[in-house]
């Protein structure tokens, strides 16, 4: 059964790079800070406890960043994860400007940094940002790399070993895999102004530690269908997880993967519709328990007892459903 565990707000569809893999659209409408309290507050009062942010770059909206961090901290919300690309800044003043804000605002969770060769950042920004970010939040733990799987690896596994090199640690690899950036040292704004004092052990956050989560690339429906293979496994869509996903446009999608802007996937708007309505259409849609409750792969099954012929098949459970959403098939199938 489907039931948010976390609100993810983007608040612009805007952003500084434009990655090939990107499926953003970029809509003109912004999230305003007040919208998004107000149904904050409201998810809040229906048991909701964690918050994230995505985009866009949602560091290209630092006054919303830091109001809704301000306000998350006063529900006693927890934090999950905030995703740049971590080059957005004109000059290391505005980087430390924001990133320190952002800390004063309470903001406690994980920056999610996408790096990989379809961002294709210069390896001296990200260490900047990362030395910045290190700072501003007194840990070498708050910064975590998402990294999509290309064809041609061989120059992001370069600027890893840049970046482990220039924070002073090592790259820990699991296999042929980055997994990890490792190391010790002491860096942050508590030790600011103190010097350095004997061998001690090192405190909770200290140590360098910048986990590499590597995804494979998702096709879209529109790029069609990969020969062979084989079908996905059902997880009822456990890898994204049961969040509401507020876009740009406040469009609430029940979903955080690139699929999420179908309207199938959509439950509500605000600031027009209120947490209680959302999760009334959400509960009754059938194509949201497709996806929660029945499963993808039994859906697959039914649907081709009913005589749909799929181009082929996919091990990617996220095209499956993008391709589900864009053919707009049957609602009545028994999908309870």
């Amino acid at each position: 059964m489907f039931h948010p565990e976390q609100i993810i707000f983007a608040p612009t569809a805007r952003c500084n790079l434009a990655c090939a893999h990107c499926r953003v659209t970029r809509v003109p409408e912004e999230l305003s800070s007040t919208d998004a309290i107000a149904f904050l507050r409201d998810a809040a009062d229906h048991g909701v406890g964690r918050l994230g942010f995505s985009g866009g770059e949602p560091f290209l909206r630092l006054d919303f960043l830091r109001e809704v961090s301000a306000e998350a901290v006063g529900l006693g919300l927890l934090f999950d994860r905030l995703m740049t690309n971590g080059v957005w800044w004109k000059d290391e003043a505005e980087l430390a400007e924001a990133l320190d804000g952002l800390a004063d605002a309470g903001f406690d969770g994980k920056i999610g940094l996408s790096v990989d060769a379809y961002h294709g950042q210069a390896a001296d920004r990200l260490l900047a940002f990362i030395r910045t970010a290190h700072e501003a939040f007194g840990r070498r733990d708050c910064v975590e790399i998402t990294s999509v799987i290309s064809a041609d690896d061989g120059p992001l596994l370069q600027t890893f070993r840049t970046l482990a090199s220039g924070l002073g640690g090592m790259l820990l690899m699991d296999g042929k895999e980055p997994a990890a950036i490792a190391g010790e040292g002491r860096t942050g704004r508590r030790e600011r102004g103190k010097a350095a004092t004997g061998a001690e052990p090192a405190a909770d956050g200290e140590e360098l530690r910048i986990d590499i989560i590597r995804f494979p690339y998702s096709a879209s429906a529109e790029e069609g269908w990969s020969a062979g293979g084989d079908w996905f496994k059902d997880d009822y869509c456990a890898g994204p997880g049961n969040v509401f996903y507020v876009h740009p446009n406040g469009k609430v999608a029940v979903c955080c993967g690139f699929a999420n802007e179908n309207e199938d996937l959509v439950a509500g708007r605000i600031p027009s519709d209120g947490f209680a309505t959302i999760m009334e259409r959400a509960a009754s849609s059938s194509r949201v328990r497709m996806r929660y409750e029945t499963g993808l792969g039994e859906a697959r099954k039914r649907l081709e007892a009913a005589g749909t012929t799929f181009p082929g098949r996919t091990e990617d459970i996220c095209f499956f459903c993008d391709y589900l959403c864009k053919k707009s098939l049957p609602v009545a199938l028994p999908f309870h």
